[in-house]
Protein backbone atom coordinates (compact mmCIF):
# COMPACT_ATOMS: atom_id res chain seq x y z
CA UNK A 1 0.00 0.00 0.00
CA UNK A 2 1.37 3.58 -1.12
CA UNK A 3 1.82 6.62 1.08
CA UNK A 4 0.09 9.68 0.28
CA UNK A 5 3.03 11.54 -0.30
CA UNK A 6 4.68 8.69 -2.44
CA UNK A 7 2.77 9.17 -5.62
CA UNK A 8 2.27 12.57 -7.65
CA UNK A 9 -0.97 12.76 -9.04
CA UNK A 10 -3.29 15.06 -11.44
CA UNK A 11 -5.22 16.55 -9.16
CA UNK A 12 -8.74 15.61 -8.15
CA UNK A 13 -11.98 15.75 -5.97
CA UNK A 14 -11.85 14.51 -2.32
CA UNK A 15 -10.27 12.53 -0.70
CA UNK A 16 -13.83 11.32 0.02
CA UNK A 17 -13.80 8.74 2.73
CA UNK A 18 -15.60 5.63 2.47
CA UNK A 19 -18.95 5.65 4.00
CA UNK A 20 -20.92 2.35 3.63
CA UNK A 21 -22.13 0.52 6.83
CA UNK A 22 -24.25 -2.51 7.38
CA UNK A 23 -28.12 -2.65 7.26
CA UNK A 24 -29.53 -1.05 10.30
CA UNK A 25 -31.52 -3.13 12.38
CA UNK A 26 -35.29 -3.53 10.96
CA UNK A 27 -33.91 -2.19 7.24
CA UNK A 28 -34.76 -5.26 5.71
CA UNK A 29 -38.93 -5.18 6.70
CA UNK A 30 -38.50 -1.23 5.42
CA UNK A 31 -36.85 -2.36 2.27
CA UNK A 32 -38.88 -4.84 0.82
CA UNK A 33 -42.08 -3.37 1.60
CA UNK A 34 -44.37 -3.25 -1.16
CA UNK A 35 -43.59 -6.03 -3.15
CA UNK A 36 -39.57 -5.87 -3.11
CA UNK A 37 -37.35 -8.71 -2.51
CA UNK A 38 -33.80 -8.71 -0.59
CA UNK A 39 -31.62 -11.38 -1.85
CA UNK A 40 -27.61 -12.40 -2.59
CA UNK A 41 -26.10 -11.95 -5.83
CA UNK A 42 -22.82 -14.06 -5.74
CA UNK A 43 -19.90 -13.63 -7.95
CA UNK A 44 -16.63 -12.12 -6.78
CA UNK A 45 -18.43 -10.74 -4.00
CA UNK A 46 -21.67 -11.93 -1.85
CA UNK A 47 -23.61 -8.42 -2.62
CA UNK A 48 -26.88 -7.64 -1.27
CA UNK A 49 -29.65 -6.93 -4.16
CA UNK A 50 -32.51 -5.37 -4.21
CA UNK A 51 -35.07 -5.54 -6.54
CA UNK A 52 -39.09 -5.43 -7.66
CA UNK A 53 -40.31 -7.40 -10.60
CA UNK A 54 -41.97 -5.49 -13.35
CA UNK A 55 -45.62 -5.53 -14.00
CA UNK A 56 -48.71 -4.48 -16.11
CA UNK A 57 -46.95 -6.54 -19.07
CA UNK A 58 -43.49 -4.36 -18.72
CA UNK A 59 -40.63 -6.31 -19.27
CA UNK A 60 -38.00 -3.03 -19.47
CA UNK A 61 -35.85 -3.16 -16.47
CA UNK A 62 -33.67 0.18 -14.43
CA UNK A 63 -30.37 -0.49 -12.19
CA UNK A 64 -29.36 2.22 -9.86
CA UNK A 65 -25.83 2.43 -8.57
CA UNK A 66 -25.86 4.87 -5.65
CA UNK A 67 -23.06 6.73 -4.51
CA UNK A 68 -20.83 6.67 -1.37
CA UNK A 69 -23.17 6.76 1.84
CA UNK A 70 -24.68 4.63 3.94
CA UNK A 71 -28.04 3.37 3.31
CA UNK A 72 -27.58 2.42 -0.39
CA UNK A 73 -30.16 0.47 -0.92
CA UNK A 74 -32.76 2.84 0.28
CA UNK A 75 -31.45 5.22 -1.19
CA UNK A 76 -31.43 3.42 -4.56
CA UNK A 77 -35.03 2.05 -4.22
CA UNK A 78 -36.39 6.32 -3.49
CA UNK A 79 -34.43 6.83 -6.72
CA UNK A 80 -35.55 3.98 -8.50
CA UNK A 81 -39.58 4.79 -7.78
CA UNK A 82 -39.38 8.58 -8.46
CA UNK A 83 -37.91 7.45 -12.05
CA UNK A 84 -40.49 4.64 -12.72
CA UNK A 85 -43.33 7.03 -11.69
CA UNK A 86 -46.11 4.28 -11.45
CA UNK A 87 -44.93 2.86 -14.79
CA UNK A 88 -43.78 -0.90 -13.48
CA UNK A 89 -40.45 -1.09 -14.59
CA UNK A 90 -38.62 -3.89 -13.38
CA UNK A 91 -36.30 -2.03 -11.11
CA UNK A 92 -32.77 -3.25 -9.55
CA UNK A 93 -30.38 -1.94 -7.31
CA UNK A 94 -26.81 -4.17 -5.95
CA UNK A 95 -24.95 -2.71 -3.12
CA UNK A 96 -20.88 -3.29 -3.67
CA UNK A 97 -18.60 -4.33 -1.08
CA UNK A 98 -18.62 -2.51 1.68
CA UNK A 99 -22.30 -1.19 1.52
CA UNK A 100 -25.35 -2.47 3.11
CA UNK A 101 -23.87 -5.95 4.50
CA UNK A 102 -21.88 -6.56 0.96
CA UNK A 103 -18.99 -8.72 1.37
CA UNK A 104 -15.71 -7.31 1.01
CA UNK A 105 -13.84 -4.26 1.04
CA UNK A 106 -14.84 -0.92 -1.06
CA UNK A 107 -12.35 -0.03 -3.82
CA UNK A 108 -12.12 1.24 -7.24
CA UNK A 109 -11.57 -2.78 -8.81
CA UNK A 110 -14.00 -4.10 -6.53
CA UNK A 111 -16.41 -1.70 -7.56
CA UNK A 112 -16.02 -2.42 -10.90
CA UNK A 113 -16.23 -6.29 -10.71
CA UNK A 114 -18.93 -6.05 -8.68
CA UNK A 115 -20.85 -4.02 -10.91
CA UNK A 116 -20.30 -6.53 -13.65
CA UNK A 117 -21.81 -9.38 -11.47
CA UNK A 118 -24.83 -7.49 -10.77
CA UNK A 119 -25.08 -6.53 -14.96
CA UNK A 120 -24.76 -10.32 -15.20
CA UNK A 121 -27.34 -11.44 -12.51
CA UNK A 122 -29.88 -9.13 -13.46
CA UNK A 123 -29.71 -10.37 -17.45
CA UNK A 124 -29.57 -14.11 -16.09
CA UNK A 125 -32.29 -13.98 -13.47
CA UNK A 126 -34.79 -12.01 -15.01
CA UNK A 127 -34.05 -11.71 -18.33
CA UNK A 128 -35.46 -7.91 -19.04
CA UNK A 129 -36.12 -7.35 -22.79
CA UNK A 130 -34.01 -4.16 -22.06
CA UNK A 131 -32.12 -2.83 -19.43
CA UNK A 132 -31.17 0.87 -18.66
CA UNK A 133 -28.78 2.27 -16.42
CA UNK A 134 -28.28 5.21 -13.90
CA UNK A 135 -24.94 6.07 -11.92
CA UNK A 136 -25.05 8.87 -8.99
CA UNK A 137 -21.46 10.32 -7.96
CA UNK A 138 -19.06 7.30 -7.16
CA UNK A 139 -22.28 5.00 -8.93
CA UNK A 140 -21.49 6.72 -11.98
CA UNK A 141 -18.09 4.77 -12.11
CA UNK A 142 -20.19 1.62 -11.51
CA UNK A 143 -22.85 2.20 -14.41
CA UNK A 144 -20.34 2.35 -16.87
CA UNK A 145 -18.51 -0.86 -16.04
CA UNK A 146 -21.80 -2.25 -15.74
CA UNK A 147 -22.19 -0.91 -19.27
CA UNK A 148 -18.99 -2.04 -20.62
CA UNK A 149 -19.89 -5.62 -19.09
CA UNK A 150 -23.62 -6.02 -20.94
CA UNK A 151 -22.32 -4.93 -23.98
CA UNK A 152 -19.29 -7.68 -23.56
CA UNK A 153 -22.29 -10.24 -22.41
CA UNK A 154 -24.06 -9.58 -26.61
CA UNK A 155 -26.86 -7.76 -24.06
CA UNK A 156 -26.31 -4.09 -24.52
CA UNK A 157 -27.86 -1.27 -22.10
CA UNK A 158 -30.67 0.53 -23.65
CA UNK A 159 -29.16 3.58 -22.32
CA UNK A 160 -27.60 5.11 -19.80
CA UNK A 161 -27.85 8.48 -17.48
CA UNK A 162 -25.09 9.65 -15.06
CA UNK A 163 -25.93 12.25 -12.65
CA UNK A 164 -22.94 14.38 -10.41
CA UNK A 165 -20.58 12.35 -12.07
CA UNK A 166 -16.68 12.29 -11.98
CA UNK A 167 -13.96 12.37 -14.36
CA UNK A 168 -11.10 11.79 -11.27
CA UNK A 169 -12.50 11.68 -7.92
CA UNK A 170 -9.85 9.90 -4.61
CA UNK A 171 -11.82 7.86 -1.62
CA UNK A 172 -10.04 7.05 1.38
CA UNK A 173 -10.49 4.85 4.82
CA UNK A 174 -11.93 5.97 7.68
CA UNK A 175 -9.11 7.06 10.40
CA UNK A 176 -5.99 7.42 10.53
CA UNK A 177 -4.59 5.30 7.98
CA UNK A 178 -6.85 6.63 5.68
CA UNK A 179 -5.25 10.17 5.99
CA UNK A 180 -2.15 8.96 5.02
CA UNK A 181 -2.43 6.37 2.46
CA UNK A 182 -2.63 6.93 -1.08
CA UNK A 183 -6.33 7.42 -1.91
CA UNK A 184 -7.97 5.54 -4.27
CA UNK A 185 -8.27 6.82 -7.65
CA UNK A 186 -11.62 6.38 -8.96
CA UNK A 187 -10.92 7.08 -13.61
CA UNK A 188 -13.93 7.87 -14.92
CA UNK A 189 -12.19 8.65 -18.25
CA UNK A 190 -10.95 5.38 -19.02
CA UNK A 191 -14.48 3.86 -18.91
CA UNK A 192 -15.75 6.58 -21.30
CA UNK A 193 -14.82 4.60 -24.71
CA UNK A 194 -16.33 2.78 -27.38
CA UNK A 195 -19.47 0.32 -27.46
CA UNK A 196 -21.65 2.16 -24.50
CA UNK A 197 -24.94 2.64 -24.77
CA UNK A 198 -26.55 6.67 -25.43
CA UNK A 199 -25.54 8.45 -22.26
CA UNK A 200 -26.84 11.56 -20.70
CA UNK A 201 -25.43 13.39 -18.39
CA UNK A 202 -27.08 15.57 -15.42
CA UNK A 203 -25.48 17.62 -12.66
CA UNK A 204 -26.29 20.55 -10.67
CA UNK A 205 -24.61 23.82 -10.66
CA UNK A 206 -24.00 24.04 -6.70
CA UNK A 207 -22.71 20.72 -6.27
CA UNK A 208 -19.95 21.40 -3.73
CA UNK A 209 -18.42 17.89 -4.09
CA UNK A 210 -17.79 17.24 -7.55
CA UNK A 211 -18.25 20.27 -9.81
CA UNK A 212 -20.37 20.05 -12.66
CA UNK A 213 -17.11 20.91 -14.41
CA UNK A 214 -16.47 16.96 -14.27
CA UNK A 215 -20.22 15.72 -15.79
CA UNK A 216 -19.76 18.47 -18.68
CA UNK A 217 -16.11 17.14 -19.36
CA UNK A 218 -17.24 13.21 -19.26
CA UNK A 219 -20.08 14.27 -21.25
CA UNK A 220 -17.75 15.82 -24.04
CA UNK A 221 -15.54 12.83 -23.53
CA UNK A 222 -18.77 10.05 -24.36
CA UNK A 223 -20.49 12.66 -26.61
CA UNK A 224 -23.86 12.37 -24.60
CA UNK A 225 -25.83 15.13 -24.01
CA UNK A 226 -24.96 17.30 -20.40
CA UNK A 227 -27.58 19.18 -18.99
CA UNK A 228 -26.96 21.39 -15.60
CA UNK A 229 -29.68 22.81 -12.85
CA UNK A 230 -28.95 26.21 -11.22
CA UNK A 231 -28.77 25.98 -7.53
CA UNK A 232 -29.04 22.25 -7.11
CA UNK A 233 -26.29 20.62 -4.77
CA UNK A 234 -24.83 16.87 -5.01
CA UNK A 235 -27.50 14.78 -3.29
CA UNK A 236 -30.51 17.32 -4.03
CA UNK A 237 -30.35 16.37 -7.55
CA UNK A 238 -31.61 13.23 -6.76
CA UNK A 239 -34.86 14.77 -5.55
CA UNK A 240 -34.60 17.43 -8.16
CA UNK A 241 -38.14 17.52 -10.48
CA UNK A 242 -36.39 18.57 -13.26
CA UNK A 243 -33.50 16.17 -13.15
CA UNK A 244 -35.55 12.97 -12.76
CA UNK A 245 -37.18 14.38 -15.76
CA UNK A 246 -34.43 14.50 -17.40
CA UNK A 247 -33.28 11.66 -16.31
CA UNK A 248 -36.36 10.22 -17.46
CA UNK A 249 -36.11 11.03 -20.85
CA UNK A 250 -32.86 9.77 -20.91
CA UNK A 251 -33.88 6.52 -20.36
CA UNK A 252 -36.30 6.60 -22.73
CA UNK A 253 -39.75 6.78 -20.49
Amino acid sequence: MKLRWSERREPAPGPFVYDGAPLPEGAEARLTAGGWTLGDVEGPYRQRALARPPSGGETRWVVFFAGNGPGYLAEARGVLESLDAGRGLGLAAVAPPGFDGSHGEPSPEALRAASEAAAKWLVATHRPSAVSLVGFSMGSHAALAAAHALSREGTPARSLVLMAPFTLMDVTDKGLWGRVRLPDRYDNLSLATTGLPPARVLHGQADPALPPSHGEALARRLGASFQSFPGVGHSELLKHPAALAEARAGLGL
